[in-house]
């Protein structure tokens, strides 16, 4: 009963602050995200996939936000999309429940948590997304030209970790979008990337102002 009392707040947090970054969905996308919150719920007990504690912060600061990543893409295009150091799998799970036609690979080193990543995954019964165990530093003899995506997405990894690789896995052209909590202040260090553009977002529930930040990858 607690635990159904547990989703039952999540649900009423995520619906609202979803609704107020721009975003609604029908009951079968909402049944994914409560299924998704069910199984982080179980598997944090032993893993630890994040240390936010209640409903209204996991469905805002996980759940919500991570759908604000979309404004950096054309949210109805078949992009290929990668979520380095995705974790328990955000922002890329989240993005490809609400918009299924992204190609998602979730990039992540350890074990455990790719393990969580393989199962929620099958029950979600999610197409076109993929684990790949890796770190960042290691992906260039795993990923030719045609394997490279169009947009590479962190919430969890630093813009400063992230630069000195990211041109091994990004399209010409390709974006790289980096949750953030400020504008970048150091523009002349990009290794050769280009500030596309930022956007400053409001969370619900006073959770402050973050941006996106919004590389481009031209060579």
């Amino acid at each position: 009963m607690e635990h159904e009392d547990n989703i039952d707040k999540f649900l009423k947090y995520f619906i609202k602050g979803s609704q107020k970054l721009g975003f609604s969905f029908q009951e079968d996308i909402l049944e994914k995200f409560c299924l998704y919150y069910k199984e982080i719920s179980i598997w944090n007990r032993s893993i630890n996939l994040t240390g936010l504690q209640t409903q209204q912060e996991q469905a805002v600061l996980l759940f919500a936000d991570s759908l604000a990543g979309s404004l950096a893409f054309h949210k109805n295009s078949s992009i290929s999309l990668i979520d380095i150091g995705t974790g328990g799998g955000f922002p890329g799970i989240p993005l490809k429940i609400a918009f299924p036609n992204l190609e998602c690979t979730l990039l992540e080193p350890r074990g455990n948590k790719t393990a969580f990543l393989h199962t929620v995954i099958g029950k979600l019964e999610l197409k076109g997304i993929s684990v790949l165990q890796k770190r960042l530093e290691d992906c260039q003899p795993f990923i030719n030209e045609e394997e490279k995506f169009d947009v590479a997405i962190s919430k969890a990894v630093s813009l400063e970790v992230i630069l000195p690789y990211v041109k091994n896995i990004l399209k010409e052209n390709g974006k790289l979008v980096v949750f953030r909590s400020s504008n970048i202040d150091n523009r002349d260090n990009l290794q050769g990337l280009t500030i596309d553009r930022e956007i400053p977002y409001e969370l619900p529930y006073e959770f402050g102002t973050r941006v996106l930040s919004v590389l481009k990858h031209v060579p």
